[in-house]
């Protein structure tokens, strides 16, 4: 089974085991609403918590698990990070996870290989590709289509338009 982080626990709010989370998801509303399953991870174990109550104030998501309905269970929780099974039925035809670009090799349009991707970044202004170069550097491709040409996920392949100073071999 593959997981996704989807958000993180900070703290608990009142007495009855609410706890405040972090978004790290486009998925809010299926990952988070009452019976969803998410998993906590401690340590290299995957606990299932299943979702008793969920609202939003739309900047947090505040939930309570059940069997963790005080506020002694839920301070338990403080600092986990939660994941989701990833799943691709969620995804519309021509929609990935970002998690599925990672380690795809990068092109330009005229076929010459760039790199591969190390990572995706979420920034505030937008989302990014960061890619290790063939000689070992790091640089960043903005996750937009004027430079993303093409994601070939069947055959692990990205094809992007570059401008002058984004890459340097």
């Amino acid at each position: 089974m593959e997981y996704l982080l989807v958000a993180k626990i900070f703290k608990t709010v009142g007495l009855k085991g609410v706890v405040k989370v972090s978004s790290n998801t486009f998925f809010q509303k299926e990952r988070f609403s009452k019976g969803s399953i998410l998993y906590a991870k401690k340590e290299k174990e995957y606990m299932p918590l299943k979702i008793a109550k969920s609202y939003t104030d739309n900047r947090f998501y505040f939930l309570t698990f059940e069997k963790f309905e005080t506020l002694e269970s839920a301070q338990s929780l403080i600092g986990l990070d939660l994941f989701a099974e990833k799943n691709y039925k969620l995804l519309k035809e021509g929609e990935f996870y970002f998690s599925d670009l990672e380690k795809m090799e990068v092109f330009d349009e005229q076929n010459n290989l760039l790199g591969k991707v190390k990572k995706v970044e979420e920034f505030p202004a937008q989302i990014t590709l960061r890619i290790t170069s063939k000689s070992g550097k790091d640089f960043f491709v903005p996750f937009l289509e004027e430079f993303i040409k093409h994601v070939d996920l069947k055959n692990k392949k990205i094809t992007v338009k570059l401008i002058e100073g984004m890459y340097e071999n």
